[in-house]
């Protein structure tokens, strides 16, 4: 199967809730994680036991998954900067936002769990979730 084939299988194995649910989860912190959570690698398990797929290695996740949910534009890099999350001014609820561009990226939360981090963060982003950020802000 192709990177295409297995995203498009793979939603319909999962549904679309569960499906955008899988990508956010895997590209809400940065640095990206280095391993997927349990429930990520059950789901692919058994989407690679239905379909008898190799398993693949954890490297090829952000190259198979590397579109945007919402809008299934490839993602991009950047680098933003961190903000203390009391400085974000938004003018629609946090669940609109991630129905309607969960994957903008404009600028990065600090980590409330680490005490040092730099001023700056490279970010993965969908170009169309950027362009109706900009729309409602």
């Amino acid at each position: 199967m192709t990177y295409e084939e297995i995203r498009i299988e793979f939603e319909k194995f999962v549904g679309n809730e569960k499906y955008n649910h899988f990508i956010l989860s895997l590209y809400d912190t940065f640095p990206l994680k280095k391993r997927l959570l349990f429930w990520q690698e059950s789901l692919l398990k058994d989407f690679f036991n239905k379909y008898d797929l190799e398993t693949i290695e954890y490297e090829q996740i952000y190259r198979i998954f590397n579109r945007c949910p919402v809008h299934h534009y490839k993602l991009k890099h950047d680098t933003v900067t961190i903000i203390d999350g009391n400085e974000v001014n938004s003018t629609i609820s946090y669940r609109k936002e991630k129905n309607l561009f969960p994957m903008a990226n404009i600028y990065a939360p600090r980590d409330l769990n680490r005490f040092s981090y730099p001023k700056k963060v490279n970010v993965v982003f969908c170009s169309r979730c950027r362009k109706v950020y900009e729309e409602y802000h």
